[in-house]
C-alpha cells in the first residue's frame, strides 16, 4: 500500500459521506430509475429499477495547496508510464472526489466533487495550465474549479476553511 491509497482509507468514512451529501446532484448523469420489465415484474416481483452506478477517483492533498483553488492530474510518469490525465481521456473515470486535508492531516476542510467529463472537455480544448514539473521528474496539469463550473462539471463542494 502506498501513501496515497493510506490516506483513501484514513478518510474513507468522511469521503463516503461527502459522496452521500452529493448524491442528489450525481442523480442526473449517473441514476437509472426505470419501471421494471414484464419478466421482472413476474419473475421477481419488483416493479421499478433504481441503480446507481459510477466509479470515483480520489485524490487527497495538503493544506498548503487549497491557496491555488485548481484541480492538479500527473501528466508525465517518473518510469514513462500511463499517467492519470491518459486513463481519463481512455474514459476510465466519471467522478472525481478531490480534497484537501486540515494542518494537521487529520480531516478533509475542502471537498470538491467533479464529472470528469468536464475535464475531458477542458483538456481538450487546452484550457488548463502547466505542466507543472515536480522534483521527482513527474509532471501535472492543473484544472481551476471555476472552469470546471464553467463547462457543468461542478458536482458538490464544501469548504471547512
Amino acid at each position: 500500500m502506498n501513501k496515497f491509497t493510506e490516506l483513501e482509507y484514513k478518510f474513507a468514512e468522511q469521503i463516503e459521506s461527502h459522496i452521500v451529501k452529493a448524491l442528489p446532484q450525481l442523480y442526473g448523469n449517473f441514476v437509472e430509475f426505470r419501471k421494471a420489465t414484464e419478466e421482472e415484474d413476474h419473475r421477481f416481483s419488483y416493479d421499478m429499477v433504481f441503480g446507481m452506478n459510477f466509479t470515483i477517483s480520489i485524490r487527497i492533498r495538503k493544506y498548503k495547496y487549497t491557496k491555488f483553488a485548481d484541480l492538479t492530474i500527473r501528466s508525465k510518469s517518473k518510469f514513462g508510464g500511463k499517467t492519470e490525465i491518459d486513463k481519463i481521456m481512455d474514459g476510465m473515470a466519471q467522478v472525481y472526489f478531490y480534497s484537501y486535508m486540515n494542518e494537521a492531516e487529520t480531516d478533509l476542510v475542502k471537498v470538491r466533487i467533479a464529472d470528469v467529463e468536464a475535464i475531458r472537455t477542458l483538456y481538450n480544448n487546452g484550457k488548463y495550465t502547466g505542466p507543472r514539473r515536480n522534483s521527482d521528474g513527474t509532471e501535472l496539469i492543473a484544472f481551476s474549479f471555476k472552469n470546471i463550473a464553467s463547462v457543468g462539471g461542478a458536482i458538490y463542494k464544501y469548504d471547512y476553511i
